[in-house]
């Protein structure tokens, strides 16, 4: 017996035109890894990401109905702690 398995789906993520600034867009083979690209294209409409060197764990809490309004949240979490944390 021989399985499939599933087609490889590359994590990335892009930036597109956005009336209120910029645009972010994650893509991934689960939506955690789909989060974490969305994050990473947060980051480098704000900096490079490759200057970021991890200093300190923070833990996010974020909860929503569904999975757009919980990226949202996610990346707002996110924007506050970059302002907040600098």
């Amino acid at each position: 017996m021989t399985s499939e398995s599933a087609p490889e789906f590359p994590a990335r993520w892009e930036h597109f035109p956005h009336v209120a600034d910029v645009g972010v867009r994650g893509f991934g083979p689960t939506p955690a890894a789909a989060f974490e690209q969305a994050a990473l294209a947060l980051t480098a409409a704000v900096t490079d990401p490759a200057t970021v060197r991890p200093l300190a764990a923070v833990s996010l809490s974020c909860a929503a109905n569904d999975l757009e309004m919980l990226l949202a949240e996610w990346l707002n979490a996110l924007i506050y702690e970059m302002a907040t944390r600098k």
